[in-house]
C-alpha cells in the first residue's frame, strides 16, 4: 500500500489532467502548488486513509462507492456548479483505491473493499507496483524499508506528475497565443 506521498501524487496527476484552467506560461511550480483544485484532488486522494482513525482500514473508504460519495459531496457543497471539480475529486479518490489494489499488503484483511456497497469482498492484485508501508515501528528495518518504498513511489509517480504539469503548461502557452 502506498504512502501518503504516493497517494498525494496520484491526486496531483488527476488534478493536473482534469482541471480545465491552465497555468499561465510564467506560472511555474508555485502557481501549480497554490492551485486549489490540485490541493483538493491531493487531499481527496489521501483521504481514504482517515479510516485508520476508526480502525477499518481498507474497508468502506477504500471503495468506488466512497469515491462516488466524495464526488456527490462536492456537488452538494457547490450546489451543482462544480461538476468538473466533483469528477476530479471522485477520480482522485479512485486513484487511492487503485494504488492500494496495486500495492503489496501485509496486514489482514488483504486488499481493498473496492466494490462497496455492492460487495464486501476484498480485492487484491498480485501486481505489487507499490511496496507496503510498514506501521510496525519496532521492526529494525522500519525506517529503511519505508524510505525505500517512498523513493520508489516518487520515482514512479513523479515523472507522471511532471509530464502532466508540462502538458498543462504547454496548453497554457498555446492558449495565450
Amino acid at each position: 500500500m502506498p504512502s501518503p506521498l504516493g497517494h498525494a501524487l496520484g491526486g496531483v496527476i488527476v488534478g493536473l489532467l482534469g482541471d480545465e484552467r491552465r497555468s499561465p506560461p510564467t506560472g511555474g511550480l508555485w502557481a501549480l502548488a497554490s492551485n486549489r483544485t490540485l490541493l483538493l484532488a491531493s487531499a481527496a486522494a489521501v483521504a481514504p486513509d482517515l479510516d485508520f482513525l476508526w480502525g477499518r482500514h481498507n474497508m468502506e473508504t477504500h471503495s468506488l462507492g466512497a469515491a462516488v460519495l466524495a464526488a456527490l459531496a462536492v456537488l452538494l457543497w457547490t450546489r451543482g456548479r462544480a461538476v468538473r471539480l466533483a469528477a476530479i475529486v471522485g477520480l482522485a479518490w479512485t486513484s487511492h483505491v487503485l494504488f492500494d489494489w496495486l500495492g503489496s499488503d501485509t496486514t489482514p484483511p488483504l486488499g481493498v473493499m473496492a466494490l462497496w456497497p455492492l460487495s464486501n469482498t476484498f480485492y487484491f492484485a498480485d501486481a505489487f507496483m507499490f511496496d507496503a508501508i510498514s506501521r510496525r515501528t519496532y521492526l529494525p528495518n522500519f525506517w529503511s524499508h519505508n524510505l525505500w518504498a517512498v523513493v520508489k513511489e516518487a520515482a514512479l509517480l513523479g515523472p507522471l506528475a511532471a509530464l502532466a504539469a508540462w502538458g498543462r503548461r504547454a496548453k497554457g502557452r498555446a492558449d495565450a497565443r
